[in-house]
């Protein structure tokens, strides 16, 4: 067993994309959960920032039944459901737009 080095991370956002086999019960794959983690490593990507904000799949984090894709930041330990790809510039905007690094002139 190895340790990773988390020192390089300056943030990690867990997106639920969990599809259920029962089509009756809601899951954030449904409520474009795949969409919201490709625009989220899409936006990482292009500002070169992959290694250092972690974008991850995952399954059910247990609020697929209220309202859609659900995700969450760390640090901040901040959760949201109900996500949106549309309110993604809100969320990148109060936590990750920070992280990026200014180039200077």
């Amino acid at each position: 067993m190895k340790r990773v080095d988390t020192k390089q991370c300056l943030a990690h956002v867990l997106v639920c994309v969990n599809e259920r086999d029962n089509p009756a019960m809601p899951c954030c794959h449904e409520a474009q959960g795949d969409e919201v983690y490709e625009r989220l490593r899409r936006w990482a990507a292009a500002r070169g920032l992959l290694a250092r904000i972690w974008i991850t799949r995952s399954g059910c984090l247990g609020w697929c039944h209220r309202e859609g894709t659900t995700l969450v930041i760390y640090p901040e330990g901040v959760w949201y459901r109900g996500v949106k790809p549309d309110d993604l510039d809100a969320i990148i905007a109060q936590h990750l737009q920070a992280l990026v690094p200014t180039q200077e002139t």
